[in-house]
């Protein structure tokens, strides 16, 4: 694991630097989840593996970035914190791949920072004010009963479920800085001069946008707006989760 300072407090991005190569894959996870966990299994698959460089940064306030109560925690302050990391490496043109919050982040990123996205992979993005089903169940509490009482209770139902994503879902849940959670979770609902689907269509780069078969979305506009479309079959929003092969090859 390696970490970058990131926040103006000074807390510290963790992030994983694997492989080598001219191409590089830039790996962002969603509301919960940790970056280094949620696409380990991507990254590791054989197809992956040795094609070139990848990039795992835990969001501050997840996975084993440092919490920062004093960080705004909004989609366009994550993705300036990447860009930092970015910048410190001296990368530029890398491809931008994320899951759920992850593609948000990451068309946030594409758009104020295209020196830095040379290609955008958005797997199920949050697109709309509004929308989202984790999102909208964390918004629903103010911030300070999110984070008094909240947060542990969203952890302790989804230890209590029996299927593997859940009980991951919540170890990884349970990582999250809870002000850091709410905030972001506010975020990815709020109202936005650009919608991330707008900021999507108006990127000038290669886009693709992969859905769960499962998940049913309304993909002809997307397809509308020049995003290469692909569906994985048999998965829902968890794609790596309910078909990994099927996840990598919508990827490459």
């Amino acid at each position: 694991m390696q970490y970058a300072v990131v926040t103006p407090a000074g807390a510290s991005m963790a992030y994983q630097d694997l492989g080598a190569g001219p191409e590089v894959r830039v790996w962002i996870g969603g509301l919960g989840s940790a970056s280094t966990v949620g696409f380990a299994p991507v990254t590791g698959h054989p197809a992956l593996a040795g094609a070139g460089r990848h990039l795992l940064p835990d969001l501050v306030g997840s996975g084993w970035s440092d919490h920062d109560d004093t960080f705004g925690h909004t989609i366009d302050e994550h993705a300036a914190t990447i860009a930092t990391v970015l910048d410190g490496l001296g990368l530029r043109q890398v491809t931008v791949i994320g899951h759920s919050l992850g593609g948000s982040v990451a068309i946030s990123l594409a758009a104020q920072r295209p020196d830095l996205a040379g290609s955008l992979i958005v797997a199920e993005p949050n697109l709309d004010p509004g929308v989202g089903t984790f999102s909208v169940e964390i918004a629903a509490f103010d911030e300070d009963t999110f984070a008094a009482t909240g947060h542990r209770r969203i952890v302790e139902d989804l230890r209590r479920l029996r299927d593997p994503v859940s009980r991951e879902f919540g170890r990884t849940t349970a990582r999250w800085s809870s002000r850091g959670l709410h905030r972001t979770a506010v975020s990815l609902l709020a109202d936005r001069k650009e919608t991330f689907r707008e900021q999507l269509a108006a990127f000038a780069g290669p886009r693709r946008y992969i859905s769960g078969e499962l998940s049913r979305e309304e993909l002809a506009p997307l397809r509308d707006a020049g995003c290469d479309v692909r569906v994985v079959a048999g998965a829902g929003h968890v794609l790596m989760w309910d078909n990994l092969d099927g996840f990598v090859e919508a990827l490459r």
